[in-house]
């Protein structure tokens, strides 16, 4: 298919809620491209909008850690957006074949997408839908941000379901699953979770039902590894804190390294302070939950469908969470494109190697799953 007399699909690479991406070519550059293509059952005006609102919020931000959008348009009946072409896949992906990184591994990813959202949140765009699977990695083994289908933009107006948080349970902070904006804080807490995922194969809370982790994220505290070096587990906590307040900022977690003392404190921010008194609302909440009484936000929407959920009648997406041997894959509701790519690349070494706290993390590895063997000292 050849769009706007322009782009030429080629061959499909991966399917999701909203759409389907393809390798393209752009003919008139003569360079790759991907190609997502509005699925045909949603070419309505509400969802071709959230279509175009997810080119204007990448658009804006240009970083090597965030998928590059080249255009998008309306060509043969098709709304279409073309991107940069990652030959990789996911990092949800890696973590199904491969499961858990090891920590150095692990840091680096976190630090190379903390580097992409300190970009976007410089233009003012919150991703809202940080998590594995919306974070791809390239063939030279860097990471990339993707989907911005729901991104929170200045420019864009608000074109979401009245009532509906947007985003993922798994990886919602608990700001938000009070019903509060999102902001920088929030997608450093959803990257806590991933960073969490991939030490441990799974995301800090897991249940049946959407609505109970999001009252997981509110009001319970996550087992944290004992296994690991001290400052990686200090900065989960950080990432992991219930108070924006006390998170880091993606630039902090962007130069994060071992060297971090255990005690070191964060840079105050004030800015990302919700409006409301937030230990007051957390205690409301453990009320309400207490008494019985349901959440009422509710988590939009299914990856498949794209139909909004509603707590009172969401179907199990997993058992609850059990000690296992051995990590286990995730799914959950969610809003948003996941772009795949397969890989050609051959698997590189799984092997895993704890890092003493006194080893600093200077440069990216090469690939996400081998890290090169680093002197000790201190930056």
């Amino acid at each position: 298919m050849l769009l706007a007399e322009r782009y030429r699909t080629i061959e499909i690479l991966g399917h999701g809620g909203m759409g389907e991406v393809y390798r393209g070519c752009d003919e008139r550059l003569g360079r790759p491209v991907a190609v997502k293509l509005l699925r045909p059952d949603l070419r309505d005006p509400l969802t071709a909008a959230r279509f175009q609102h997810e080119a204007r919020a990448a658009a804006v931000v240009r970083h090597p850690h965030v998928i590059a959008v080249y255009d998008f348009g309306h060509s043969n009946g098709e709304y279409y957006l073309v991107m940069e072409l990652v030959e990789g896949h996911s990092v949800g992906r890696e973590l199904t074949l491969h499961g858990p990184f090891d920590p150095e591994a692990a840091l680096d990813i976190v630090r190379q997408v903390a580097a992409g959202l300190t970009a976007a949140h410089r233009h003012g765009v919150v991703h809202r839908d940080i998590k594995p699977d919306n974070l791809l990695i390239d063939a030279d083994g860097s990471v990339k941000i993707a989907d911005f289908g729901i991104a929170r933009a200045p420019a864009d107006p608000a074109i979401t379901s009245s009532g509906l948080i947007p985003g993922t349970s798994l990886y919602l902070a608990p700001e938000r699953a009070l019903g509060h904006p999102a902001t920088a804080a929030s997608d450093v807490y959803a990257l806590g979770c991933v960073l969490y995922q991939l030490l441990t194969g799974r995301p800090p809370f897991e249940a049946a039902d959407p609505t109970e982790i999001m009252c997981q994220h509110v009001r319970a505290e996550p087992a944290l590894p004992d296994d690991l070096p001290a400052p990686l587990v200090h900065l989960l906590r950080l990432m992991l804190s219930k108070d924006p307040a006390d998170r880091p900022s993606p630039a902090e977690v962007a130069t994060w390294t071992y060297d971090v003392p255990a005690d070191a404190p964060t840079t105050e921010l004030a800015a990302l302070r919700p409006a409301r008194h937030w230990r007051r609302a957390v205690a409301v909440l453990a009320a309400v939950i207490v008494a019985g009484t349901a959440v009422t936000a509710g988590v939009l929407t299914d990856q498949e469908s794209n139909t909004p959920l509603a707590p009172a009648n969401v179907s199990p997406t997993q058992p609850p969470r059990q000690a296992m041997p051995a990590p286990r894959p995730t799914t959950a509701p969610t809003v948003t494109v996941t772009t795949v790519v397969t890989s050609r690349r051959p698997r590189a070494s799984s092997s895993s190697t704890s890092h003493p706290a006194g080893k600093p993390v200077t440069k990216a590895p090469e690939h996400p799953r081998k890290a090169k063997p680093k002197k000790p000292g201190k930056h």
